[in-house]
């Protein structure tokens, strides 16, 4: 079976325990493996099997707060979860 590697900069940054929540979140979704997310980068990197489980998987991403980066959602800014430490990163902090 072929996997495809997804790699998706996110317009909100989260920190590191948003991190623990939005990766829950995407191992839902079946066929979603591998999630790694990079709060620095604020990216968020998993591997799917079709094109609808990615798709699940950014609308995923929406519905949390974190937007790819390049998605225009009109007037209604979604705000991210996150409440905790965003923008205080941790060195080699990796979820």
């Amino acid at each position: 079976m072929k996997f495809g590697l997804a790699k998706i900069p996110v317009q909100n940054t989260f920190c590191s325990k948003c991190s623990a929540r939005i990766k829950s979140e995407l191992l839902k979704i079946q066929d979603i493996t591998n999630v790694s997310l990079y709060p620095t980068d604020s990216l968020v990197v998993f591997n799917f099997i079709k094109a609808n489980e990615l798709s699940t998987a950014l609308n995923t991403l929406t519905d949390l707060g974190y937007p790819p980066e390049g998605d225009r959602l009109g007037s209604n800014k979604v705000l991210p979860i996150c409440s905790h430490t965003c923008g205080r990163y941790v060195e080699g902090e990796v979820a």
